[in-house]
């Protein structure tokens, strides 16, 4: 995964919001630069998913959001369903695979429509210790779910949400795990697209022992994927800037199969 100039700006820019309401602003951005003129960030846990003063942050319309609460409509709605069965990414056009739609869940995404909610994308979003929470992109054009995008999106939700935990919850802890020197070194690394393989040669290690690091570096965070690592490591200002990670362009000039493809650009 290569983390690029215009999804570095955007994750940069969640992490410095000083309120919830920028939060909100910076990531509507971030979620037009994207193609969606839609996005909601929303801690939902287990029924009835939606607790008092829950953390919310959406720049969906008032009228829906207001109708989506007053008609506890979140109670059945079927993109939580799914995020109760996935730890993937996944658009709408998936959820009849994973949940057989009652009449209420069809007027729901009927109604959805009308308000230019038509189609979506949603990341699951799992930090142990935290309800479950997740954040849908959404738009009134189809979706092309391609492996650059999906992922963007998920790196961007990462971000976001651990930006809202510490605005919405004030008294959260605040200490956060250090990397070691080779796991932020391997953790760059992998922000900029780079293979285990790749990895151990640019640092001179085994590939186990990158993926030992890499794994290390993981289990500090408490995450199960790397998109996730590089998220929470970005917002921590914990990756490596040496010329080791700085540089890839000319790595990949002496090495031409090694060519990557930038996220976000």
């Amino acid at each position: 995964m290569y983390v690029g100039p215009r999804l570095r700006n955007i994750i940069s820019r969640l992490g410095t919001a000083p309120t919830v309401d920028a939060l909100r602003e910076r990531l509507a951005k971030g979620a037009r630069l994207m193609g969606f003129e839609y996005v909601t960030l929303v801690q939902h846990g287990g029924l009835p998913r939606l607790f008092e003063g829950a953390l919310l942050v959406t720049n969906y319309p008032p009228a829906f959001v207001r109708s989506y609460l007053e008609n506890h409509q979140y109670v059945f709605d079927p993109v939580f369903d799914v995020v109760e069965q996935l730890e993937r990414p996944f658009t709408w056009d998936e959820i009849p695979r994973f949940v057989d739609m009652t009449e209420k869940q069809v007027a729901l995404f009927d109604e959805a429509r009308s308000f230019g909610l038509a189609y979506g994308a949603t990341i699951p979003l799992h930090i142990p210790g935290e309800p479950g929470a997740s954040c849908t992109f959404a738009r009134a054009r189809p979706i092309k779910p391609t492996p650059d995008l999906m992922t963007s999106l998920h790196v961007i939700s990462a971000f976001a949400f651990n930006a809202a935990l510490h605005l919405h919850h004030p008294r959260r802890r605040t200490s956060r795990p250090k990397l070691t020197r080779r796991e932020a070194e391997c953790t760059a690394l992998v922000a900029l697209g780079k293979t285990d393989w790749e990895i151990a040669k640019i640092l001179g290690l085994g590939a186990t022992t990158v993926k030992y690091f890499v794994s290390a570096a993981k289990q500090r965070y408490g995450v199960y994927k790397r998109s996730e690592l590089v998220a929470r490591a970005l917002m921590d200002a914990q990756l490596m800037t040496n010329e080791t990670t700085r540089d890839p362009q000319k790595r990949s000039a002496a090495d031409p199969a090694s060519g990557e493809a930038e996220l976000g650009k």
